[in-house]
């Protein structure tokens, strides 16, 4: 039964990859192609003796380095790819449960033996889990051409590439910490995702307007009736801080995951998430 169960949970998450490629496949994929194109373009401009110049720096810098403490280096070529993600996962939220009624799916999947509480879970396990690898694939095809032609251009050019071999180490550690930033903002923000869900699963027609006019409302009657801002300085204090969703250091992982506001925010998002399950049943 337990060999059924897991499974049939595999089956939804790669119902959910599939279906939502463009957001988990494409939109790394081609951001990393955009980078390297990027990248060569600018190489192009710039001089040869300037280009030997910067390869050995390279290899020198981080020859006989630990990877792992120089993995944060490459954390500034992994924000655009944080970026991507974080706007595709609120795209995600906001329409994983009503895709499912617009499309008449859910008439499928209620012909099924799947509850209503393991599909919202599926689509919360691939957005914070999942997800986050295809983004983590792309930063590394990218490291990797850029790895290649810079050893490439260093044989030619009789340079020493002996260190660019740490630095690939070092790029190929800061994927961790980039996976493990992706899962950070992704519960950081669980409470604005769980909202969406919730709106996604509840609204007929445009769930944006729904989500957004529903903050708003709620807002607006705390102040009137309290005369408080709760509310608005909550979700301030998750948006305002962008360093907040990135970890720089392997020594932070778990200070940055396990703390009393993340763990505040996992739970206000697993109520919103109940929620979610809840209307589903509700409007299927």
């Amino acid at each position: 039964m337990d060999k059924f169960v897991l499974l049939q949970f595999y089956a939804l998450v790669k119902r959910e990859v599939l279906e939502n490629r463009n957001l988990f496949v494409a939109a790394p994929a081609v951001l990393a192609l955009l980078m390297l194109v990027a990248a060569i373009w600018v190489v192009s401009f710039l001089p040869d003796d300037r280009l030997v110049s910067f390869v050995e720096y390279l290899g020198v810098l981080f020859d006989g380095l630990s990877p792992t403490e120089m993995a944060p280096f490459f954390m500034v070529v992994a924000i655009p790819f944080l970026i991507v993600f974080y706007v595709c996962c609120l795209a995600y939220s906001l329409n994983a449960l009503y895709q499912d009624r617009r499309d008449m799916s859910i008439y499928f999947w209620q012909s099924m033996p799947v509850s209503n509480l393991k599909t919202v879970l599926s689509k919360v396990f691939t957005l914070a889990l999942v997800a986050p690898l295809f983004y983590i694939a792309s930063i590394f095809v990218f490291y990797l051409f850029a790895m290649i032609g810079l050893i490439i251009f260093g044989v030619t050019n009789d340079v020493d590439v002996a260190g660019l071999g740490w630095m690939f180490l070092a790029s190929v550690a800061s994927l961790f910490l980039v996976y493990f930033s992706a899962l950070s903002a992704t519960l950081w923000l669980f409470p604005t995702l769980g909202w969406l869900l919730l709106f996604s699963a509840f609204a007929r027609k445009t769930p944006l307007l729904w989500a957004v006019g529903a903050f708003i409302l709620v807002g607006f009657l705390e102040g009137f009736v309290f005369g408080t801002q709760y509310l608005g300085n909550f979700i301030q204090s998750r948006t305002g801080n962008f360093n907040q969703y990135l970890i720089m250091s392997f020594g932070d992982v778990f200070d940055r995951l396990f703390n009393y506001d993340m763990l505040f925010g996992v739970f206000m998002g697993s109520i919103l998430i109940a929620g979610a399950v809840l209307m589903r049943r509700f409007t299927d």
